[in-house]
């Protein structure tokens, strides 16, 4: 830790770079106590070390999670020089004895109080939660940030997300966002419009700005008006068609209700695997649900036969029930899981697929063709793409003003 309390109460924050005259006066004027627990701390500095504080005995302190790093501590450190630079009230290391935390960093912007925690390491995701709706108890509203250093970035619009990191995402269920931050390159990054194709896999923009360019009042990206990863998503499903029969088993049930259906994976109808708002809130891939929804509901239908709405959401809400589709933990995301489902049907429904004759109620009026063979698939999804791309970008667009 960075802040300790002198014998007379008062909070001392260490410098980042302390000469010998400085640590000797410091020491001079131990002893030094915890914030939150009030045991002894001792000084550790060195030609390799951050000036930081430790606790003199091997002690649990209950508002200390995990040990801290030197990239943790610098990276704390330079986040709240940041905020007081820009005039904001910031406390380093704030203790919150109402709730028993210690936030990395607290700051109040103007009847908002909010607490900046950056994460190093991985923690549970119990632990996660519990800190956040903590927070949210005695009204702090917690900002998350993930170091820079653990991100996977597999292409320049593609990266990979445990599940740990999904814990970050943040911004709108439509638009979800996470941020990263290196301190070693005094670096803010945001990987935003999450798109996810496959339970750790998506697509997203990656941005950066050196934090002396960078004001806390535009801590919110701003959201660009396109939709730039149909090319990407694309490829991906193709891929998918292809190859995910490979990694199949015996007891895959999505596996056995395409072949129960005379179906295989590589001449699903395109209609099935395509881009919606939402969808970050299922953690199975769009292609695997959407599947189970058509399999489920549209299927057996004929063009002329009705739909009823409670359909869909009743096939989901079973596939979900019994574990072939999975929902994702995302505590700083609060939206209901059946959006995208909802933006599924909305899109058959401007595609021409299906026409709401009254409210909850469908007619299909469009066939949803099977391909035959690859070669038909490949004609298929060229003229689907073609007729149906501007659509799918205009959905998948959140404008600034809407956010």
């Amino acid at each position: 830790m960075l802040t300790a309390k002198s014998r007379d109460g008062t909070l001392i924050t260490l410098p980042e770079i302390l000469t010998a005259n400085m640590l000797a006066l410091i020491k001079a004027s131990a002893p030094y106590y915890c914030p939150c627990c009030a045991t002894e701390l001792v000084i550790k500095a060195g030609a390799m070390k951050i000036p930081h504080f430790a606790h003199k005995s091997n002690t649990s302190c209950h508002a200390s999670s995990e040990p801290e790093s030197p990239y943790h501590l610098l990276a704390k450190r330079q986040l709240f020089s940041w905020l007081k630079e820009h005039g904001y009230q910031a406390e380093l290391e704030a203790y919150l004895p109402a709730i028993k935390k210690r936030a990395d960093i607290l700051v109040k912007v103007e009847e908002q109080t909010y607490a900046f925690e950056f994460q190093c390491s991985t923690i549970s995701e119990a632990v996660f939660i519990e800190r956040t709706e903590s927070y949210k108890s005695i009204d702090i509203m917690p900002i998350w940030i993930l170091a820079a250093k653990n991100m996977k970035r597999i292409d320049v619009q593609e990266f990979r997300l445990s599940a740990f990191q999904w814990l970050f995402v943040t911004g709108g269920s439509a638009y979800p966002f996470l941020w990263t931050y290196c301190p070693e390159r005094n670096q803010l990054f945001a990987l935003k419009g999450i798109t996810p194709f496959s339970p750790a896999t998506v697509f997203a923009e990656m941005t950066a700005a050196p934090l002396q360019f960078l004001s806390p009042k535009h801590l919110i990206p701003r959201i660009h008006e396109q939709f730039p990863f149909i090319t990407l998503w694309r490829y991906k499903r193709k891929s998918w068609c292809l190859h995910r029969a490979k990694t199949a088993n015996l007891h895959d049930s999505l596996f056995l209700a395409l072949y129960r259906n005379r179906l295989t994976a590589a001449t699903l109808p395109i209609e099935v695997g395509i881009p919606v708002k939402g969808m970050t809130l299922i953690k199975t891939a769009a292609i695997e649900w959407q599947a189970w929804l058509y399999l489920d509901v549209l299927h057996k239908r004929e063009v002329g036969q009705f739909v009823q709405l409670r359909t869909f959401l009743q096939s989901f809400q079973k596939r979900v029930a019994k574990g072939v589709i999975a929902l994702r933990t995302l505590p700083l995301l609060k939206r209901d899981a059946l959006h995208p489902v909802y933006e599924y049907i909305s899109f058959l429904v401007q595609a021409g697929y299906l026409t709401e004759t009254t409210a909850g109620c469908y007619k299909l009026t469009k066939e949803i063709t099977i391909p035959k063979t690859m070669m038909e698939q490949e004609e298929l999804e060229k003229m689907f793409y073609h007729e149906y791309k501007w659509m799918l970008e205009k959905n998948n667009i959140i404008y600034n003003e809407k956010a």
